[in-house]
């Protein structure tokens, strides 16, 4: 789903002399004045996730002066984002996280082209930007970022925050010195944690996702100089930020691509009508015992419930959204002896189920 560009002509003489307000504090920095603000303006940039972390890149972003910023996130908002997503209020619940962000950018610089793409990260979405932001925090995410940026010679900017602890840096495979998150992260394993299961400081959401603002105005206008080579890594339960250099060794090659296989997914309606049918079907709710209380699908196991009582039996795995869901997944089904019956995900998780009004039970 792709949503309108920002409607005001970038000549309108009222816009302009709103953003030249909006930018003015940039503009009085050491080094930046007009050559800065020109810069920025021809700048077009990919922000990859809309969530913890790019809720404040884009809050940073939004009035930047920037000539483009495009959104990607195939998500929707929750009560759980709230704390630490703070584009988003309760009255955006249920509403997709890439158009309320850019109803948001556009309310503080009505100049700017938004485009809002409420879909997954693709490659081609890079094409045509200055900058790409990864800020879906994702390592499988990231590592197709990484590659397309590769290939379109495109530097992007890399955060992640999880507990109490974030890092942030720039990567780009076309530098003088090139490095990328391969070299950062060689080994192609997939997601584990999640804000969900282990928690995230809300605060340090938004210092990450400060710094990673930070990046894209160094790389675009020079203000300051970009983390390209260098880790930030921050820990938040003392505030301690240390650096860590990262080079490109000389035998350094991409990793191989994940060998774990990918589950087959099962849409909401489908899995309703199958277990009408009582198909046999063994749900299993990976989600935390805080979420299951909100409310799960009828006859749900977790994985502790489950244990080795159906180690050939038909599996549907559901979380908030699929992606923990695809992780426990894998592993089951490289644990799973040939000719077991599959494991299957439910697409979108219990948020696809609720929104096609499904049943749930506390």
């Amino acid at each position: 789903m792709t949503t309108p560009e920002s409607g005001v002509p970038a000549t309108d003489p009222a816009a302009l002399a709103a953003r030249r307000r909006t930018t003015s504090r940039t503009a009085a920095l050491d080094g930046a004045g007009q050559p800065a603000l020109d810069a920025l303006a021809g700048a077009r940039v990919l922000v990859v996730g809309a969530g913890g972390l790019g809720a404040p890149v884009l809050t940073y972003l939004a009035g930047a002066g920037l000539g483009r910023i495009t959104i990607v996130d195939h998500d929707t908002v929750d009560t759980s984002n709230l704390a630490r997503q703070t584009l988003f209020a309760a009255a955006d619940v249920g509403r997709p996280k890439a158009e309320c962000a850019a109803e948001r950018v556009r309310g503080v610089d009505p100049v700017v082209e938004v485009v809002a793409l409420a879909e997954r990260f693709r490659p081609e979405h890079v094409a045509d930007h200055d900058v790409v932001v990864d800020a879906a925090d994702s390592v499988e995410v990231t590592r197709t970022v990484s590659d397309a940026c590769a290939a379109a010679r495109v530097p992007f900017v890399w955060g992640t925050a999880l507990g109490y602890d974030g890092q942030v840096s720039v990567f780009h495979d076309a530098a003088e010195e090139p490095v990328d998150f391969h070299d950062l992260h060689p080994e192609a394993l997939p997601d584990e944690g999640s804000c969900a299961a282990d928690g995230v400081l809300p605060a340090l959401c938004g210092a990450v996702g400060a710094v990673m603002a930070a990046q894209v105005t160094a790389l675009v206008a020079g203000l300051g100089e970009p983390l390209l080579g260098r880790v930030l890594t921050v820990d938040a339960r003392r505030w301690r930020w240390t650096e860590s250099r990262l080079r490109r060794g000389p035998g350094s090659v991409r990793p191989a691509a994940p060998t774990l296989a990918e589950p087959p997914r099962i849409a909401p309606a489908e899995l309703a009508r199958r277990l009408a049918d009582d198909a046999g079907i063994v749900l299993v709710d990976v989600r935390t015992d805080e979420e299951r209380a909100s409310g799960v699908i009828p006859g749900s196991l977790t994985p502790d419930d489950l244990g080795a009582s159906a180690p050939d039996a038909e599996l549907v795995v559901v979380c908030a959204s699929g992606k923990r869901a695809t992780a426990w997944a894998r592993r089951v089904i490289a644990d799973r002896p040939d000719g077991a019956l599959p494991v299957t995900v439910l697409d979108g998780g219990i948020t696809a189920w609720r929104q096609e009004g499904l049943h749930t039970t506390c």
